[in-house]
């Protein structure tokens, strides 16, 4: 990731040279792969012609600082450091950012906008700061190793969920609209969210969800966002770690909840599969809520 991010940055430096401070001058030193990513923005980056371009961008989109940080997940007095040239946003964050300002990633970096590139076309440079943005920090031995170690669990639980959600429609039990639609949920989840939390979920966050304040976590068609349940490196890991313990629970133990349920209702009259759909849904963002405010 070190070796993208460094990559990027020359070759944003090679189109425009005189922005970057003199960056075209200076060595790397010794630091090496131990720099902090915000070394190099600093070594890289105008920041005051950054920030006098994004207050720029901002004025002609109509927006106010606090309508921007919603739209990226960051604070309003984020936004205001980046304009006043105080910091600089995290590479995570250029790419939305320039989306929702209109511009291209390698505009928003030389702070101004850019007619004609010297040395790359605009869509070389695009694609090879997005490349360097989305690449994945998670190397891929361990990717592989946590594949290997989660799927046969994955399998078994799978399995037995189809075999039960199985049993219990061919008894009878799944004769209810209620009954049926929680064990369709209840498939999906755990055979699509559960893939998800258990092989493809990132295990750690970019560096600005520990500088800010952030309720949102996406990628791809995955949307997690709970209104004050903030995420970051600390209480991350164990929240995947529950999700992961509730898709499997959940596969395992729903089936055999609805057809109690459904048993209930045939004897009594009551509807309580209802109260297992709220459970269901409760002990979902339980798993979410409890480990990310008991870490935060």
């Amino acid at each position: 990731m070190t070796v993208l991010r460094q990559f990027y940055c020359q070759s944003v430096v090679r189109e425009c040279p005189v922005r970057y401070n003199g960056a075209t001058n200076r060595t790397a030193g010794s630091q090496g792969g131990q720099n902090d990513v915000r070394t190099e923005q600093d070594r890289f980056w105008n920041k005051t012609a950054f920030g006098s371009f994004l207050a720029q961008l901002r004025r002609e989109k109509g927006m106010t600082q606090k309508e921007l940080a919603a739209c990226l997940y960051v604070s309003d007095k984020a936004v205001s450091k980046w304009e006043r040239g105080l910091s600089v946003p995290d590479i995570s964050l250029l790419v939305p950012l320039a989306e929702q300002l209109n511009v291209t990633v390698a505009e928003l970096l030389q702070g101004c906008r850019v007619e004609e590139e010297q040395r790359f076309t605009r869509e070389e440079t695009e694609e090879l700061i997005r490349k360097a943005l989305i690449f994945s920090a998670e190397p891929p031995e361990r990717r592989q190793a946590r594949t290997q170690k989660f799927l046969p669990l994955y399998g078994v639980s799978v399995v037995l969920g189809l075999v039960e959600t199985a049993a219990v429609w061919a008894v009878g039990l799944a004769g209810t609209e209620g009954a049926m639609m929680l064990l369709i949920i209840n498939v999906i989840f755990g055979i699509v969210y559960g893939a998800y939390t258990l092989f493809w979920m990132p295990e750690t966050l970019p560096r600005y969800y520990d500088e800010n304040h952030v309720c949102n976590f996406a990628q791809g068609a995955f949307h997690m966002h709970i209104p004050g349940v903030y995420y970051n490196n600390r209480n991350w890991l164990h929240v995947i770690k529950a999700m992961r313990v509730w898709c499997v629970v959940s596969m395992l133990l729903t089936p055999l909840c609805t057809a109690a349920a459904v048993v209930f209702e045939q004897a009594t009259g009551w509807q309580v599969w209802r109260a297992v759909f709220i459970g269901y849904i409760a002990s979902l963002f339980g798993a979410i809520v409890i480990p990310a405010k008991k870490y935060q």
